[in-house]
């Protein structure tokens, strides 16, 4: 875990260069926030009005070693043309592309280009949620902060585990930057480029070179279906970008996104969106007997997966799980059926047709939040198949006139990530190690680790490789996906020299190729 005196040298020198760089950063971030870019809208690389064009266009004319590289999303759910970017650094004798060379493994960092949208544009400062604003954060006490930006003060409460943080640091009040997707994700994507910049710069001209491979990865679809990262790992026989170049042997991995503050976070809880189909049988509504109401059937399966009994029906097939938190679940996420042609969001004006009529169809959604299972990390593909099977008997009991029907469509499952069996293991995993060493080195705190509360794109990083992978590692902030949300300012640059030093730490630098021939070390 020590780093080497040329490590050193390469961290030290790559620190100067983000010092240096330091305001192309916010440039960056900047641009990428005003760049939107809702999930669908990441764009492609010739456009460089959009995040993934402007992304490919900054590393492209900026890196010296840097392989800059795109991936086109096929079989997409939505249009529009869009695709990952990915940046790579590795040994400078190594052609990983034809599957030669000596390097071994490496390291995968993992952001995301997609954002949530805005909401109400008059919530922002000078009601732009697409500008960077420049304010202060200062915490107040628990999970309370103020945030003073766009000459009002505001009182705003963030998640609890986020609050820790400021009872980790010296001080209580720091500079922040306001905008949509600052925090979620554009911060963690500025991190990581000149995280890469930095190290390219620092090895140029040295007789050194990496000893494996550094990965960054700018994946779409983060906020909706994870299909970037789908696509990144081949996930069910889809494209393999990084299989096709890369045995994921000796490999780790790091989600990046907006988090705690580098606090290493260890796990998730697994997602299912489970749909449940009720049919039954269509009839006068006058004479009610003659049919089999499909809409009640559902209510009364919906009730009594409300009242425990899906939690019951479900929990044999998972663990107790005090590391990762225990099943639950929430039936009737959304519902429809019987006679509803549309639904007007903002005004909730309903078009419906067949009034007189007993429904013959309805379905809604379960949101089950899921531990491990019995035989995790195995069996992450049969898990849907198991679930599904109890939601019909559990549905099929309580209203035994009425067909079910439950299937959980591909998009819709996020498996659970792990490292370890256990809080205690994870802190000794010399991943988790690394990195909160980096931690302590520059932010000078001890992070611990922590537990994420939803699912990222490490549901399918680690299931899609089994690289051992932090599910987030990032800069601290605050109130993603709402108005307001922001980033301490600081992060970017400290974040950037975190991330190269976590590289220089796990992937290593030793003698390059002439180096090596000569003797010289």
């Amino acid at each position: 875990m020590t780093l080497t005196e040329r490590e050193r040298a390469v961290v030290a020198d790559g620190s100067d260069w983000i010092d240096a760089h330091a305001d192309e950063l916010f440039d960056l971030l900047d641009e990428l926030v005003a760049r939107s870019a809702l999930s669908g809208e990441e764009g492609v690389h010739t456009d460089p009005d959009s995040p993934t064009g402007y992304l490919w266009e900054f590393l492209d004319e900026r890196g010296d070693a840097i392989e800059v590289d795109v991936q086109p999303i096929a079989d997409d759910y939505v249009d529009a043309p869009r695709e990952n970017v990915y940046a790579t650094l590795g040994p400078s004798r190594d052609d990983h592309r034809d599957g030669l060379g000596d390097a071994e493994g490496g390291l995968v960092c993992a952001s995301h280009t997609d954002v949530v949208p805005a909401g109400e544009h008059a919530d922002w400062p000078g009601g732009n949620p697409f500008s960077v604003t420049e304010g202060r954060v200062r915490h107040l006490d628990g999970t309370t902060v103020e945030l003073d930006v766009g000459g009002k003060v505001h009182e705003r409460e963030i998640r609890d585990k986020m609050a820790r943080v400021w009872n980790k640091r010296a001080f209580d009040e720091t500079e922040a930057l306001v905008g949509r997707g600052v925090f979620d994700n554009k911060a963690s994507s500025a991190c990581l480029v000149g995280s890469l910049l930095a190290l390219d710069a620092a090895l140029a001209g040295r007789s050194i070179d990496l000893r494996g491979h550094l990965v960054h990865g700018h994946l779409v679809d983060e906020e909706v279906y994870q299909t970037g990262v789908k696509r990144m790992v081949g996930w069910n026989g889809g494209d393999d970008w990084f299989g096709d170049r890369y045995d994921p042997d000796g490999f780790a991995g790091v989600v990046l996104e907006g988090s705690y503050g580098f606090v290493p976070v260890v796990g998730h809880r697994g997602l299912l969106w489970v749909e449940l189909e009720a049919t039954g049988e269509s009839a006068h509504a006058s004479t009610p007997e003659l049919g089999r109401n499909a809409v009640t059937g559902l209510s009364e399966a919906l009730a009594a997966a409300g009242d425990g009994g899906a939690a019951e029906e479900l929990g044999e097939l998972f663990v107790t799980d005090d590391y990762l938190g225990d099943l639950t679940t929430a039936p009737g996420t959304t519902v429809v059926g019987g006679g509803v042609e549309s639904v007007d969001p903002e005004t909730r004006t309903v078009e419906r047709s067949g009034l007189n009529s007993i429904p013959d169809w309805a379905e809604a959604t379960f949101d089950l939040r899921v531990p491990r299972w019995q035989e995790f990390p195995d069996g992450a593909a049969e898990i849907t198949d198991r679930v599904c099977e109890r939601v019909e008997a559990m549905a099929a009991d309580a209203a035994p006139e009425v067909e079910f029907e439950a299937r959980v469509p591909e998009r819709n499952y996020f498996p659970p990530a792990a490292l370890g069996d256990g809080l205690d293991e994870a802190r000794e995993h010399p991943l988790v190690e690394t990195a909160r060493a980096v931690t302590r080195s520059t932010f000078g705190y001890e992070p611990g680790v922590e537990i994420a509360p939803g699912v990222t794109d490490a549901a399918f990083l680690y299931h899609g490789t089994r690289m051992p992978t932090l599910v987030e590692y990032g800069p601290a902030g605050g109130l993603s996906h709402e108005a307001l949300e922001y980033v301490e300012r600081d992060q970017i640059v400290e974040g950037a020299k975190a991330m190269l030093e976590l590289a220089v730490r796990q992937v290593g630098v030793g003698p390059g190729e002439a180096t090596e021939e000569s003797g010289d070390d």
